[in-house]
């Protein structure tokens, strides 16, 4: 499957709207930070890997 930006997009939104009502900011900081991360590891290993192998054959993947 291709990257999908908007996906991302709305995890990122999520993130900022769980955290609206956050008081505490150094708590605020680290659940952002943990949260935008997961995000971004998700999105990323959601790409698809297609090439050739050596002899020019078809190869497929997917991150782990």
């Amino acid at each position: 499957m291709a990257l999908n930006k908007g996906i991302l997009k709305n995890d990122i939104r999520g993130i900022l709207n769980d955290l609206k009502t956050e008081t505490d900011q150094e708590a605020a900081i680290e659940k952002f930070a943990s949260m935008l991360s997961d995000a971004i590891d998700d999105y990323i290993k959601s790409a698809q890997v297609v090439g050739t192998d050596s002899t020019g054959g078809p190869i497929t993947g997917e991150l782990q």
